[in-house]
């Protein structure tokens, strides 16, 4: 073997290798990597994936307050409310289910409430969400005939439950 085909051998392995070792690297990336949504969607799209294991665990633990839940009933059917979230946010993880949880509990129709979900630049995909001034997410929005009444942003001060009985008191 000559001296040009030992090192075009070497050199091919060894750039195999490189070329090798870069897509793995870039696979191990993308699966540690949370599925990011970002635009409207539906609840049933925040009960899959990655975020979806965090909802149903997060939904299974909390136990809200009934009295309090008792007291919302008869008051937040008549607000509107916009959820937006970021999947790949901590704090959105844990109380966006909860807050589903809560308005399960009272009977509210969770197909009625807007849900936006935001990347890590706060862009809602085609959605524009300028008007809403988003810092942080989850932001959990209440209105009551087209007028904002109050807003939830990050975690509540108190309880979600106990906040949400603060922004629909009359």
């Amino acid at each position: 073997m000559n001296t040009k085909t030992f090192i075009l051998i070497i050199l091919t392995a060894f750039w195999s290798c490189i070329i090798y070792s870069q897509e793995d690297s870039s696979t191990e990336k993308e699966k540690a990597q949370p599925e990011i949504q970002a635009g409207k969607c539906e609840r049933k799209a925040l009960q899959q994936g990655d975020f979806g294991k965090h909802f149903f665990e997060q939904y299974q633990n909390y136990e809200p307050n009934i009295s309090i839940l008792n007291k919302l009933k008869n008051r937040i059917y008549n607000y509107s409310i916009t959820v937006v979230l970021g999947t790949w946010c901590r704090d959105s993880k844990e109380q966006v289910p909860r807050f589903f949880k809560i308005l399960d509990n009272i009977n509210y129709n969770t197909n009625d409430v807007k849900i936006i979900c935001i990347d890590r630049s706060k862009k809602a995909g085609d959605t524009d969400i300028s008007d809403l001034n988003i810092e942080r997410v989850p932001t959990f929005i209440f209105y009551k005939n087209n007028l904002e009444k109050g807003r939830i942003i990050e975690t509540p001060q108190e309880t979600l439950e106990k906040d949400i009985q603060k922004i629909i008191t009359d």
